[in-house]
């Protein structure tokens, strides 16, 4: 319909425009930019423009001969149809510009690693995805559109694929992690109280997106530096860390650092894929720092027990962890 319009206005320029033709323009033109100047945002733009196709293509179908007419010319509309005549012209101003693109609903693929398995995966940018455990990663139907957005539940280490116009986000509960081309750890279980960020190259950087404004958490983390967040108090802090021990877990080493006795309890659940229950009766305020290569679930458990002061039984998959001498 660019044709169309451009031909109409270049009609009512020229002076040879039929009645019908130049009471549409003036109409339209009074309607659409006869408000006190108003500007019209990009998408008012579109509907005029189809409103107007829509009058051409009504006026087309009546099939009646244009017979140009002898008329007082508005020199006011006339101006006005020149420069529209002359953007048209152009090319500076075509409808499809300004249209909204209908897009599909935005929907993400679940790769998932169940609980007692890790799993290695490629995406379609070449980055690469190591999962844990109990750990999913969603992938947008929109990767690699503008950027290349996931969403993590549980632990994965990220090897990123540099692409310095596509920025790689991870959305991990509350935070937002964003970078360009790095390498990195997030854990960020459900059931856990804190969500971890730790770098291994390159910089990153973390955001919460609980509420409409943003706040920056971390500019630029980088090697050994770490974000943790604290969902009980909504708080964080930044810390060094030794990031090649927590990413360890690619390679079955099994490390607790200042770890408490549940979150122990609740990476072992994940680890061996057991069911792993704390007797209510245990309140230990200690914290371990423990480390473990390729042992079986009943040598870790043993170690356990001798350092805490407990006992467990375990039928099958069940593990149960009681007090000393209570069974």
């Amino acid at each position: 319909m660019d044709e169309n319009i451009k031909s109409l206005f270049k009609r009512y320029q020229e002076g040879t425009a039929r009645a019908e033709e130049r009471k549409l323009v003036e109409t339209w033109f009074e309607s659409h930019y006869g408000q006190k100047g108003r500007a019209l945002s990009r998408n008012e733009e579109a509907s005029v423009f189809e409103d107007l196709d829509a009058r051409i293509a009504a006026m087309l179908a009546a099939d009646q001969p244009v017979q140009p007419e002898a008329r007082k010319l508005n020199y006011r509309w006339m101006q006005i149809a020149a420069m529209f005549l002359a953007l048209l012209g152009s090319g500076l101003f075509f409808r499809n510009k300004f249209a909204k693109k209908v897009l599909p609903a935005e929907t993400f693929t679940e790769i998932r690693s169940v609980n007692g398995v890790k799993k290695e995966v490629t995406l379609k940018d070449g980055t690469t995805v190591f999962l844990n455990s109990g750990s999913s990663v969603f992938v947008s139907s929109r990767f690699g559109d503008k950027t290349r957005e996931v969403k993590l539940s549980g632990e994965a280490f990220f090897d990123v694929h540099h692409d310095v116009r596509k920025p790689f986000i991870i959305h991990s509960g509350k935070l937002q992690t964003t970078v360009l081309g790095t390498s990195f750890d997030i854990k960020a279980y459900p059931e856990d109280e804190h969500v971890r960020v730790s770098v291994s190259t390159g910089k990153v950087k973390v955001e919460s997106r609980s509420s409409d404004e943003p706040a920056l958490y971390a500019k630029a983390l980088t090697h050994n530096q770490a974000l943790v967040y604290d969902k009980l108090n909504d708080s964080h802090l930044v810390t060094s860390v030794n990031v090649d021990s927590i990413s360890a877990w690619r390679t079955n080493h099994l490390n607790f650092d200042n770890a408490s006795y549940q979150e122990i309890a609740r990476t072992l659940s994940r680890w061996y894929n057991l069911d792993v229950t704390l007797n209510t009766k245990i309140h230990d305020p200690k914290r371990y720092t423990l480390s473990f290569f390729n042992e079986r679930p009943d040598k870790v458990l043993n170690v356990l027990s001798a350092l805490t002061g407990t006992t467990y039984t375990m039928n099958g998959r069940k593990v149960i962890i009681n007090p000393k001498n209570q069974y």
